[in-house]
């Protein structure tokens, strides 16, 4: 008998000692921290925070309190217990995360490692599509919400809109399945699709400028792979490149100021949007494919052959039609063009770019433009830096050098003129003529 409890004493205490390790482990205990914001809304921020089987969960102390933040600690491993069981597509087993203010962010940010929850989101969201993002390392789309629905079982659920979609075509739907969006601390809402990321602050994004950035989306796609097999046709290869076309970051302020595209020296691209046409995407675009000249003559060759491939690989059919209808108009010279043109829905960023096409169309035609109320103050000249331009207007002087630049790939083709571009050699060298003899040349062959 003795000997029977002698091997059951230590059992038994084996046991309470496992159920007291147990006890432990599975204790939530919660200890005071803080956390820093370096973004909107920065400061440091007082939270309760437990750490738990490996995870951290943090609340702020002023918005949940310790005994409904034990249930969601719970709540959260359990979510990222099931996530892991079952999906293969799991990148990151151990989660951090912080539920905060409501005022802090717009909505769900994802940074690193760590999911920041604004507290309406428990309440008004199932939150669990946000860990399986974190998890994941997956922006908002419809191959995360698919993975979200399968793991928890929720077939019926709704994905989340940022904004209405209704009235989208089948193309804009398509390409808002396929782009992940994300928010980050200073509330830009980023939009990534086919290796660009779009970046737009959430205090001037609307119903109208999301459906215009889902729009940008798509032409982009399109035009950068067309532009990609336009160059590999004339032997042109990503060695050529003026920067990593396959990642490019756009910062869309929409102020209305100059657009402008930054490549640096690891060839990432930078462009900033201050409209949101299709045409200034497709100008600005283009100049990620080249390097910038010191030489303003090939400068303005550059800026034409962005105008000029914007036009041939997606042209924007309405600009160029309402272009050839108003150059042999009179009726537009004396500012009834503005007006006729808003009657019409364009809006002033396309009236703008519109304006200065037609002038060019009536300049081509020998007709008098210097009259016309935009072209009187001189801001930059044509094409040389020893030739002053007789018509002013910046955009006028793009136009032109569009046409130039055609004028040029006629002569040598579109491979010829990247020959041109990429050597040291001169106008006279290259085409046999001077840059004057062929500037007056091209005037001629357009007033024909």
């Amino acid at each position: 008998m003795r000997r029977k409890y002698l091997i059951i004493i230590p059992l038994i205490l084996l046991v309470c000692i496992a159920g007291v390790l147990i006890f432990l482990k599975s204790r939530i205990t919660f200890y005071e921290d803080s956390y820093k914001r370096n973004y909107t809304y920065s400061g440091v921020f007082d939270t309760i925070t437990a750490d738990y089987n490996g995870c951290k969960y943090n609340f702020e102390s002023n918005i949940v309190e310790e005994k409904e933040a034990k249930k969601l600690v719970k709540d959260f491993d359990e979510s990222r217990k099931q996530i892991i069981r079952s999906s293969d597509k799991v990148i990151q087993e151990k989660i951090n995360i912080y539920v905060v203010a409501d005022d802090r962010i717009v909505g769900p940010v994802i940074e690193d490692d760590a999911l920041f929850l604004p507290r309406k989101y428990l309440e008004d969201y199932d939150y669990r599509y946000w860990i399986v993002q974190l998890m994941l390392k997956k922006g908002q789309c419809k191959e995360s919400f698919e993975e979200y629905k399968n793991i928890f079982n929720v077939e019926s659920a709704e994905h989340p809109m940022l904004f209405p979609t209704k009235g989208f075509s089948k193309q804009q739907l398509e390409t808002l399945d396929n782009t992940e969006f994300f928010i980050n601390g200073n509330n830009d809402y980023i939009f990534k699709s086919a290796g660009s990321g779009f970046i737009i602050n959430s205090d001037i994004i609307d119903d109208s400028t999301y459906e215009k950035i889902i729009e940008l989306i798509q032409v982009e796609s399109i035009t950068k792979e067309n532009l990609k097999q336009l160059l590999e046709d004339i032997n042109i290869d990503h060695s050529m490149y003026g920067g990593n076309v396959d990642d490019i970051t756009y910062h869309i302020e929409n102020k209305g100021g100059r657009s402008y595209t930054i490549i640096d020296s690891d060839g990432k691209i930078d462009i900033t949007l201050n409209d949101l046409t299709v045409r200034t995407l497709e100008h600005e675009l283009m100049h990620g494919f080249f390097i910038d000249y010191t030489d303003l003559n090939k400068y303005w060759i550059e800026e034409g052959f962005c105008e000029y491939v914007a036009y041939i690989l997606y042209p924007d059919n309405k600009l160029v039609e309402g272009i050839s209808k108003m150059s042999v108009d009179d009726s537009y010279e004396d500012g009834d063009f503005k007006r006729y043109l808003q009657s019409k829905n364009y809006d002033d960023n396309d009236i703008g770019r519109m304006y200065f096409d037609y002038v060019v169309n009536r300049l081509y035609q020998g007709k008098d433009v210097s009259d016309y109320p935009k072209l009187k103050e001189k801001v930059a000249t044509n094409f040389g830096p020893n030739e002053q331009s007789k018509y002013y207007g910046l955009e006028l002087s793009y136009t032109e050098a569009m046409s130039f630049t055609a004028y040029l790939i006629d002569l040598k083709g579109l491979d010829g003129l990247f020959d041109f571009m990429s050597s040291d050699k001169s106008y006279e060298e290259f085409f046999g003529k001077s840059y004057v003899e062929l500037e007056n040349s091209w005037k001629k062959s357009v007033s024909e």
